[in-house]
């Protein structure tokens, strides 16, 4: 067996964009206009529009945030023949209205209360210095521990639990 062929463990990166190919191929499918994908001469077009989708949502998944540093690296991703820079950046922000479409029908299909965001905080009743001192609510408040500001405390700590609809 040849090293040069073996491919057993496939790169991170090579199964993002696989992933990501699947993926928007089946959002680009459903959510696009048929009058956007039926386009006078889109057939003639380097690069599918499906093509260059995969390739922005992997710049956005790789946090490179310049058209021009990103398009420098695409050459190693399989999206059939590059375009020219000036092509790519005018094809890409065509595209843009097209990813805010679907980022709304996603979230169309998410119920604001199947999200919820969990956080808890101290809740002092008086400076560190008096944590010993203090007498009031005596039996019901403890002293604890805030890890993130390194401080001992005395009070309650309050646990939230808060839905999109703010409940």
């Amino acid at each position: 067996m040849s090293h040069l062929q073996y491919t057993a463990k496939s790169h991170h990166l090579q199964w993002n964009v696989w992933q990501l190919s699947q993926i928007c191929h089946h959002f680009y499918q459903n959510y696009c206009p048929d009058s956007f994908k039926h386009r006078r001469n889109v057939g003639l077009a380097k690069v599918s529009d499906e093509s260059l989708f995969v390739l922005l949502l992997l710049q956005a998944e790789l946090g490179i945030t310049s058209q021009r540093n990103f398009y420098s690296i695409c050459h190693l991703f399989p999206c059939g023949q590059l375009l020219e820079r000036s092509r790519f950046n005018r094809r890409s922000k065509q595209l843009i209205w097209l990813i805010q479409l679907i980022r709304k029908a996603m979230s169309d299909m998410i119920s604001p209360d199947d999200i919820a965001i969990i956080d808890s905080f101290p809740l002092p009743f008086c400076q560190p210095v008096r944590n010993h001192r203090a007498t009031i609510f005596n039996g019901l408040a403890d002293i604890g521990y805030n890890a993130s500001k390194h401080l001992w405390f005395y009070g309650f700590k309050v646990h939230m639990l808060v839905t999109l609809s703010l409940f």
